[in-house]
């Protein structure tokens, strides 16, 4: 059974240094270049999708002066690679290796590291998103969620982990409650797609799904801030009659 004291202390010291902690010598090798079809993405990254603007400017980038930071990347076999770290970079370059013939863009530079363990892998893919990239609001939640529930994680030690506060994380975990009713997978679709803000949403969490899409409305079609959000919830609940004692 895997010590979870002992690898909950080491996700404190950051992506590089557990990833050179939980990695054995034999094996590793550094900025050599591969196939970047021989390249599979790690199942269990919480990043789903990607801003589009954003990878474009990456690839222009690419494009323009190369890959700059090698991939991270376990081997599996002698013919494949699993990613653990760069998946903004592969998804450039895998990109580019599809729309132009130039040989830049089939081979990429990587560190291959020897990690044995599957739990460390999702871990690694994990916290390297969550420190390094800008995961939406609800693929955040579900990773936080996906460290507490798989691998017995506090809040605590989550937030130790990646250099947050507990309430944060706690905060950001609860706006995973919005898929307990029709009207909260609303607002969670808004969230993924950055049409509101999580302060402008987080007041709603505890109310009746009626309530929450009635205010919801209301935030996107007069985009109201985080305060006046916290007025007409508390409108709303003034109006609620008391339940029966």
């Amino acid at each position: 059974m895997k010590d979870k004291t002992k690898n909950n202390q080491e996700l404190g010291k950051g992506i590089e240094a557990l990833i050179r902690d939980n990695s054995t010598q034999k094996g590793e090798s550094a900025n050599l270049l591969i196939d970047i079809s021989k390249i599979i993405p790690n199942k269990k990254n919480p990043r789903k999708n990607f801003n589009k603007e954003k990878l474009e400017e990456l690839k222009e980038s690419i494009y323009q002066h190369g890959i700059l930071q090698p991939l991270t990347v376990r081997r599996l076999d002698e013919d494949s690679y699993e990613l653990i770290a760069g998946g903004r970079r592969y998804e450039a370059m895998l990109q580019l290796s599809q729309e132009y013939e130039d040989g830049r863009f089939k081979q990429v530079p990587v560190f291959i590291k020897a990690i044995d363990s599957e739990s460390l892998m999702t871990e690694l893919a994990l916290i390297e998103n969550l420190q390094r990239a800008n995961l939406n609001p609800i693929e955040e939640a579900i990773a936080y969620l996906d460290l507490k529930t798989n691998y017995s994680m506090s809040d605590q030690q989550i937030a130790d982990s990646i250099g947050k506060s507990r309430s944060s994380i706690s905060n950001s975990i609860r706006l995973l409650n919005f898929n307990d009713s029709e009207s909260g997978k609303l607002i969670i679709e808004a969230l993924k797609k950055s049409e509101v803000t999580v302060g402008q949403v987080r007041p709603l969490i505890d109310l009746k799904s009626a309530t929450q899409l009635s205010i919801f409305k209301k935030i996107k079609t007069k985009n109201l801030s985080a305060r006046q959000v916290e007025k007409e919830v508390k409108k709303y609940k003034n109006l609620e009659p008391e339940s029966p004692s």
